[in-house]
């Protein structure tokens, strides 16, 4: 892969998906074959196409790594949305900024394993982040 990365907001994100419907996990394999998927349109690289994700068992990288610990490190406030805190390195970075006396606030459907080290500077919202995040964010 190149390295290349272009938003798609096309839906479909390419004629093969067409009328494949929803995700269901009981709707059977759509079996597209690989020739049909998308692929990389820079020039010499045609890779398939990938989401611009960090998937399990993949790094970081360093620069991303970099940007973020320079943006945690201004930060006046961290929200905490929707995640188990259990993935490194990301489970740390706001018990990091807490550490610095920054509020965190956590919308989430239930504590994690990083709730308690908020201490004094974290906030708990229990409950479906649509139902408890816009309310808070609201002027």
């Amino acid at each position: 892969a190149c390295g290349h990365v272009e938003y798609n907001y096309d839906s479909p994100i390419c004629p093969a998906l067409k009328d494949k419907g929803a995700p269901d996990p009981n709707t059977p394999s759509a079996r597209i074959p690989e020739s049909q998927l998308p692929r990389c349109k820079q020039p010499e690289c045609g890779g398939l196409l990938r989401p611009h994700v960090v998937w399990f068992g993949e790094g970081l990288e360093e620069r991303v790594l970099r940007n973020a610990y320079r943006e945690l490190d201004n930060c006046d406030l961290c929200l905490v949305v929707g995640t188990s805190s259990i993935v490194y390195p990301a489970a740390m970075f706001a018990p990091q900024v807490a550490e610095r006396g920054v509020p965190v606030a956590e919308f989430n459907l239930e504590t994690t394993p990083a709730t308690s080290s908020f201490g004094r500077n974290g906030f708990f919202f229990s409950g479906p982040c649509g139902t408890t995040l816009p309310p808070a964010l609201a002027p």
